[in-house]
């Protein structure tokens, strides 16, 4: 009877062993399986890091880019010419607010400076409207020009906007000013003969 007893019980464990067997190939082809999946999980992730860099790099040649265009237009919606030795033009185009009233008057200090010039023609021709806010940003960068020992000479002043500057009382018999550019120029020539 103990040897029934022991076959029963080697049946048993064979049974037993048999099946942590079976779990056992489950548990590592549910292993494998996990692996495969976080496989493919830090490769996406690698991908995603990849696509993360070429999107910032992206991004940051946009924001470049960006930045290069203000640049231009701050360049351009106050430009300074030099057109003789000691004689700067700056011609003005569209609508002029603070914000640009404040990059005429760096531009045109900046260039005085630096060109060490006498006489600064600021063309308001392309300006079509001078309202009082307009018309004190020329007055004050006219007296900053002066501090810096230099001359400004206003220029292009059409017949709607100096009848607008007469209604709005605004005073600008301290400014030089002329028709057009061309006897701006010829004024300015004349000063530093």
């Amino acid at each position: 009877m103990s040897d029934n007893r022991e076959v029963i019980e080697i049946g048993r464990l064979k049974a037993r062993v048999a099946a942590l067997e079976q779990l056992l190939e489950v548990h590592e082809l549910m292993a494998l399986e996990q692996a495969d999946r976080l496989e493919q999980a830090l490769h996406l992730g690698l991908l995603a890091e990849v696509d993360l860099k070429r999107e910032r790099n992206n991004l940051q040649e946009v924001v470049a880019q960006q930045q290069r265009l203000i640049d231009t237009i701050k360049q351009l919606s106050a430009p300074l010419l030099p057109v003789h030795d000691g004689i700067l033009v700056m011609p003005l185009i569209g609508h002029i607010d603070s914000v640009r009233s404040a990059q005429i008057m760096e531009a045109l200090l900046t260039g005085v400076q630096k060109y060490q010039a006498d006489t600064v023609i600021v063309d308001i021709t392309g300006v079509p409207m001078v309202d009082t806010a307009v018309a004190n940003h020329l007055i004050q960068a006219a007296r900053a020009v002066s501090l810096l020992g230099a001359q400004c000479v206003l220029v292009g002043i059409s017949p709607e906007v100096a009848q607008t500057v007469v209604q709005l009382g605004v005073d600008l018999s301290h400014l030089v000013m002329r028709g057009n550019l061309q006897d701006g120029i010829v004024y300015a020539t004349a000063q530093r003969a």
